[in-house]
């Protein structure tokens, strides 16, 4: 069975397009929008990682993200963010930063040094 990623976010369109790169790269995705539902999968199944995107506004990421840490203190927390500022405010709290920008390969490189799995390279 492949790594299990639980990603979230706002933006269904963003949510949608990040979880098929994702799946695309051969992990199995589980997704909410919905925060009290994340952490409720969170608390309840096993995850390899959890990838938190930069629509949710960054007081709320972090509030979130403090929650799953003491819920779940070895899970992986992979943030997106938007800009230094947010960096500054959720590094503390993530396992892995990937800015907005270009994060697509990024992102994947994270998930797979959280993970411990190799990089499966499109193309």
């Amino acid at each position: 069975m492949g790594k299990r990623v639980l990603s979230t976010g706002h933006n269904s369109v963003a949510l949608r397009s990040r979880n098929l790169l994702i799946q695309q790269a051969g992990y199995q995705v589980t997704t909410t929008k919905e925060t009290g539902l994340l952490l409720e999968l969170a608390h309840k199944d096993d995850f390899d990682a959890v990838v938190f995107c930069n629509s949710i506004p960054a007081h709320l990421r972090a509030s979130v993200a403090r929650e799953l840490k003491r819920l779940k203190p070895t899970l992986p927390l992979i943030m997106v963010y938007n800009d230094d500022d947010e960096r500054k405010r959720l590094q503390e709290l993530a396992d892995e930063l990937v800015n907005a920008t270009g994060a697509s390969q990024a992102l994947i490189e994270a998930i797979a040094r959280v993970t411990n799995r190799p990089i499966r390279r499109s193309g």
